[in-house]
């Protein structure tokens, strides 16, 4: 069905203390021609809601707390084929909304991510070392090459988005969404800029530390037995220390720990074999992520004009 991309999708926007930054990101995207727009408000004290409205958004009060409930409440309200979150702190560009979801169709994608290419400098130097080693960490898990999981512009296939079972809380929502629709479906990214934000902050380092747990969680869910095979294989650490010390006291001292030895050859073959068993499962995963993103086919309303 041809027509303009902008029938296509709504705009979820999760937002709490934000007047300023979401007031400069419904202008723009009322400019753009994206009208369909709602805004989950994290029970704000400030002009938030009123800015909302004057821009024609549909405000929803969410019923608990932090970003993911927004979002996923949000998420239960779309009936358009497709859903773009992005955060309401102008830091995006919706601009790049047709291209995400041009992506999206010609290669039958269920979610495509903004990936921030371009004005990294906006992004504080802690968090970029984190957002790299979190996106490889799941790609690892998930056989994906994405370069920024973290990010806070994403389109959903809306019935991909309305499969998706909640299962962590806060700032852990993007990796969460992506770790369902990588196991279930098909995703994506296209290159898009990040600006400076407008107000203060919310994302603290400490929000790393609880997003990098909530992805071994869900590597624990998606691969339980990957998590076993790799606390297996940390036993090799110290059957190394065992076995240098057990050699260099042959050598050197020419004393023989036998039993020593034993324990350490017990450990190196157990951790070589928990590496092995981790190799062999995240091989498997991957191939079954790819048989299903192979002969999964979803139609959908929208072609580009």
């Amino acid at each position: 069905m041809h027509r303009d991309l902008s029938e296509c999708i709504t705009v979820v926007i999760p937002a709490k203390n934000e007047e300023k930054g979401l007031e400069f990101t419904l202008k723009e995207l009322s400019e753009l021609g994206f009208n369909d727009v709602i805004v989950v408000d994290g029970h704000s004290t400030d002009n938030t809601v009123n800015v909302a409205r004057k821009y024609g958004a549909l405000v929803i009060e969410q019923p608990g707390d932090g970003k993911a409930d927004a979002v996923y409440y949000g998420l239960r309200l779309v009936k358009k084929p497709y859903v773009l979150i992005i955060d309401g702190d102008g830091t995006y560009d919706p601009s790049y909304i047709r291209p995400m979801v041009t992506k999206a169709i010609n290669d039958d994608l269920d979610e495509v991510l903004g990936a921030r290419t371009w004005g990294r400098e906006n992004i504080p130097l802690i968090n970029r070392f984190g957002n790299r080693i979190l996106t490889s960490l799941f790609n690892v898990m998930f056989g994906t090459t994405l370069s920024d999981v973290l990010t806070g512009m994403y389109l959903l296939r809306t019935s991909m988005a309305k499969a998706i079972i909640p299962s962590t809380r806060g700032f852990s929502v993007e990796v969460d969404i992506a770790s369902q629709v990588a196991s279930m479906g098909k995703i994506g990214e296209v290159p898009v800029k990040y600006r400076k934000r407008i107000g203060d902050p919310k994302l603290r380092w400490t929000h790393g530390i609880s997003i990098g747990i909530d992805i071994i969680k869900l590597m624990a869910r998606f691969n339980p037995l990957l998590i076993l095979a790799l606390l297996a294989s940390l036993l090799m650490v110290p059957g190394i220390v065992l076995t240098i010390y057990v050699a260099s006291q042959l050598i050197v001292n020419h004393v023989n720990h036998f039993i020593w030895g034993i324990i350490a050859f017990q450990l190196d073959t157990t951790g070589l074999l928990g590496i092995l068993i981790s190799l062999t499962t995240l091989m498997i995963k991957r191939m079954e992520y790819r048989l299903i993103r192979l002969f999964t086919k979803r139609e959908t309303e929208c072609t580009p004009v």
